[in-house]
């Protein structure tokens, strides 16, 4: 899972959707989806920087900000960076840049970044929303409340169902998944798989690639926000970012505590 960087910034809201179609550039410029001239800039950029001795994590973020690819497919896998046109995954496209200059980073470095999401502190919340620029940025908050967030609180109704279950004798998993789905989606989560899928205008082949988890997971978090009140989201998106806060001890803390003190 992904999320901001545990710098304190103001946060988005569910509520407060962005969407868009495009990852946009410092010019705004739309390119192809899977246009190979999306790529170039930030590439050559990046490749340069580093060249140059630059510091690792400024020329990263250029490279982020330049970006306008929404997906591609690269060496035999598709990246998916903006699911439905509203959510920015970064830290994919982190991975897919890293992948052109593998030794830029040191390894601790590295897994800290793509792990537990770290920066180094000489990154601060501003500059990271100035590298990413607006629209990338709210784009990128969908990701973290429409995904990740979305997860933990899967994670943490999941926990309630099993201890509920508990206190009746009943240990084992079988039909837990359809009573969280039902829980927070209202209805089971093959219901619920073929009507995402059918909204997609896609087949359903009985396996989930991971890009097609997040996709779903997103999906699922905008329904759960049509059927619910002011108030059910608010303690909703609570439940999930203490989830969050529990499953990070040493990473994304202060990320998670301050959007905690949003609701």
């Amino acid at each position: 899972m992904a999320s901001p960087p545990n710098k304190t910034r103001t946060p988005l809201t569910p509520q407060d959707l962005w969407v868009g179609n495009t990852l946009a550039g410092p010019d705004s410029s739309t390119l192809p989806v899977n246009g190979h001239h999306a790529t170039i800039q930030a590439i050559d950029h990046l490749r340069s920087g580093v060249t140059e001795g630059r510091p690792w994590e400024d020329v990263l973020l250029e490279a982020v900000g330049l970006w306008t690819a929404r997906e591609e497919r690269y060496k035999s896998r598709d990246y998916v960076y903006l699911i439905q046109g509203e959510a920015f995954d970064w830290l994919l496209l982190v991975e897919r840049l890293l992948r052109e200059v593998p030794k830029a980073v040191p390894e601790v470095e590295r897994e800290r970044l793509l792990f537990r999401d770290e920066m180094p502190d000489s990154v601060s919340g501003s500059r990271f929303r100035e590298a990413l620029g607006e629209e990338k940025y709210q784009a990128h908050l969908n990701f973290f409340y429409g995904v990740v967030v979305e997860e933990a609180l899967m994670l943490a109704v999941e926990g309630e169902v099993m201890k509920q279950r508990g206190v009746r004798g009943l240990h084992h998993v079988h039909g837990v998944d359809d009573l969280v789905m039902v829980r927070l989606y209202g209805d089971t989560t093959g219901v619920l798989l073929r009507r995402y899928y059918r909204e997609m205008g896609r087949r359903f082949r009985g396996s989930l690639t991971l890009s097609d988890w997040k996709s779903f997971t997103y999906w699922l978090f905008k329904r759960r926000l049509a059927r619910s009140d002011q108030s059910r989201i608010a303690s909703d998106t609570r439940k999930g970012l203490r989830q969050l806060h529990t499953l990070r001890p040493l990473g994304g803390v202060e990320m998670a505590v301050s959007m905690l003190s949003a609701f």
